[in-house]
């Protein structure tokens, strides 16, 4: 794995907004993995001969992880997307201050392709 440090500065005062991305994927995980548990105990009850009305409360709650999977999910894009723009935004000011800097006689005598 690649670590490039010049990266690592862009990103300074978007960090924390980096990690609660992390944190929102961490909770969608925790949530995905909890809808197969809830199944299988779901699954387990129906096998061992119980009824619906046993494994209702183990169905309603991989219903729920199901939902708050996909909250989490969503809440984990927009952020990630915001966070991207903000990087982006932060990367064309650099560029364009870069460019303005450097004049139009620089442009005039670099080839561009």
């Amino acid at each position: 794995m690649y670590f490039d440090l010049e990266l690592w500065r862009l990103t300074a005062g978007l960090r924390l907004s980096m990690a609660a991305g992390v944190l929102l994927g961490l909770l969608a995980l925790a949530a995905g993995i909890a809808r197969f548990a809830f199944l299988g105990i779901a699954l387990a009850q129906v096998f061992a001969g119980g009824g619906l009305a046993e494994a209702a409360p183990a169905l309603v709650a991989a219903m729920a992880a199901v939902l708050s999977r996909g909250w989490l999910d969503q809440r984990r894009a927009r952020q990630a997307n915001r966070t991207a723009a903000l990087v982006q935004t932060r990367l064309r000011t650099m560029l364009f201050d870069r460019i303005a800097a450097l004049g139009p006689a620089w442009f005039a005598g670099e080839r561009s392709g």
